[in-house]
C-alpha cells in the first residue's frame, strides 16, 4: 500500500494540467467508446483502475452502472468521492485489498506506466481475480507501432511498451480468453483511424516541446497531437459464463 505522501504527487503533473475543451471531448468520446466496446449494462459493476477526472466514470453513474475506482492522486480521488464513487486510493504497481469482485475492469492509458513485464503481467493476473467468471478485463493503451519516440517523451512515467501483440500475449498469459480489439485515432475507428494517425506521427509539434520547454503554446500543440497518434483498444474474458444485462 502506498503512503499519503506518495499518494499527494503521484501523477501530479497530469492533475495539475487543465485540459482544453477538444481535450476533454476526445476523453469523453473514448470514455463512450471504451463502454460500448465492454458492452456494459444496467446493473453490472465495475472497476476502474486509473479513472483520471472521471469521464468513464460519469459515463457509468448516467447509465446506472455500479462503480468503483483505484486512483493513485489524491486531489483526483477526492473530487470522485464527492460526486458519489467509491474511490480507493492507492499507487497500481500491485492493487490493493478490494474484498470483492466486478463484472468488467477497465483501465485507460495506465499498462503502459508498469515499470517491467513481469510487473504488468502480475497486475494482469489480479485484475483475472477481481472478475466474475465470464467478466471483462478491458485496456485502452498506446501502439508503440504509431507512437515510436513521443511513447517516451510525451510522458515520463512510460515504462511497459505496448502494441497489439504485446497486449494480446498479456491477456492470454494472464489467463484469458476470448481476446478482441480493435485500433483507434481519437475518436477514429478504420481506414481514418490509420490516416490520421500516421500524419500525427510526423507533426513537428514534438521538437516545437523540446526545443521551447517553457512554451505552454508548444506544450499544448503536442497534446493534441498526441491526442491523435494510434491505441489498443482491447479485451480478454475470464473462463466461465459471461454475466448478462441486469437491467
Amino acid at each position: 500500500m502506498s503512503t499519503s505522501a506518495e499518494r499527494k504527487t503521484f501523477y501530479d503533473h497530469f492533475s495539475q494540467d487543465k485540459p482544453t475543451k477538444l481535450g476533454m471531448w476526445l476523453v469523453g468520446a473514448v470514455s463512450e467508446r471504451i463502454f460500448q466496446f465492454a458492452q456494459i449494462g444496467t446493473g453490472h459493476s465495475v472497476l476502474e483502475i486509473g479513472p483520471g477526472r472521471g469521464a468513464f466514470a460519469g459515463i457509468c453513474l448516467e447509465k446506472g452502472v455500479e462503480y468503483w475506482a483505484v486512483e493513485p492522486n489524491e486531489e483526483m480521488a477526492d473530487h470522485l468521492r464527492r460526486r458519489g464513487v467509491n474511490v480507493i486510493s492507492s499507487i497500481v504497481f500491485s492493487l490493493p485489498e478490494i474484498g470483492r469482485i466486478f463484472d468488467v475492469v477497465v483501465m485507460n492509458s495506465v499498462i503502459e506506466h508498469m515499470d517491467t513485464m513481469m510487473a504488468a503481467l502480475e497486475l494482469t493476473k489480479q485484475v483475472y481475480g477481481l472478475l466474475n467468471p465470464g467478466g471483462k478485463f478491458v485496456m485502452y493503451a498506446p501502439d508503440y507501432a504509431n507512437w515510436r519516440h513521443h511513447f517516451f517523451v510525451g510522458d515520463f512515467s512510460h515504462s511497459y511498451i505496448t502494441s497489439w501483440r504485446r497486449l494480446e500475449e498479456l491477456l492470454i498469459s494472464g489467463g484469458f480468453e476470448d481476446i478482441q480489439g480493435c485500433y483507434q485515432s481519437a475518436a477514429f475507428r478504420g481506414v481514418l483511424c490509420f490516416l490520421i494517425s500516421g500524419i500525427a506521427a510526423w507533426l513537428p509539434f514534438a521538437w516545437l516541446d523540446v526545443a521551447f520547454p517553457r512554451s505552454r503554446v508548444a506544450r499544448k500543440l503536442y497534446k493534441v497531437q498526441i491526442a491523435f497518434l494510434r491505441r489498443v483498444l482491447i479485451l480478454g474474458a475470464k473462463k466461465g459464463e459471461a454475466v448478462e444485462d441486469r437491467a
